[in-house]
């Protein structure tokens, strides 16, 4: 008689008590937002078939694995290369490597500077791997030891010898 009364006691109250009442903090933070990695001071080599194509440093960045993206801030340089060699160099403030396809895209301040001394200045650039091309749809400036080139939109080769600018507002003399 006691047990069954014990038990008709105990029972309900562990019923009772097995209720999901805790409940994890909200934080506001979605995790699509939330990097899976993260570094600093970082160095990422772009190489195919055993060939360095591209060697980029940056201030800090963010790999999204879910979104297939990468994001660059606090400064980014990329070095391009040819048969071993540094053909140009890209830099900027802030970019964006897409995973999967790993073309870069650079924004703010962005200067291109190849071997022979021509200066490409702009306020975004891409790279497409698979081309190794470099191209813009932002206003442009082309400094050369020979002249400047001003225009909107551009497309050349990494090593910024062959190039194109679409609209040209100016071309000046030295």
């Amino acid at each position: 008689m006691r047990l069954i009364f014990l038990i008709l006691l105990v029972f309900p109250v562990l019923i009772i008590s097995c209720d999901n009442k805790f409940q994890p903090p909200a934080t506001g933070l979605k995790s699509d937002n939330i990097p899976d990695q993260e570094s600093w001071n970082a160095v990422v080599t772009f190489s195919d078939s055993g060939k360095v194509r591209a060697v980029l440093n940056a201030g800090h960045i963010q790999m999204f694995n879910l979104k297939n993206i990468t994001l660059i801030d606090s400064g980014a340089v990329v070095d391009f290369y040819r048969d071993g060699e540094i053909v140009s160099t890209l830099s900027g403030i802030r970019g964006k490597v897409h995973d999967d396809t790993k073309d870069i895209e650079i924004f703010d301040s962005v200067k291109v500077v190849n071997k022979e001394g021509s200066v490409l200045t702009t306020t975004k650039m891409y790279w497409t791997n698979k081309t190794q091309r470099v191209s813009s749809d932002a206003f442009v400036k082309i400094v050369t030891p020979k002249e400047e080139i001003e225009g909107y939109g551009f497309e050349s080769d990494q090593n910024l010898k062959n190039y194109n600018i679409f609209k040209v507002t100016g071309i000046f003399s030295k």
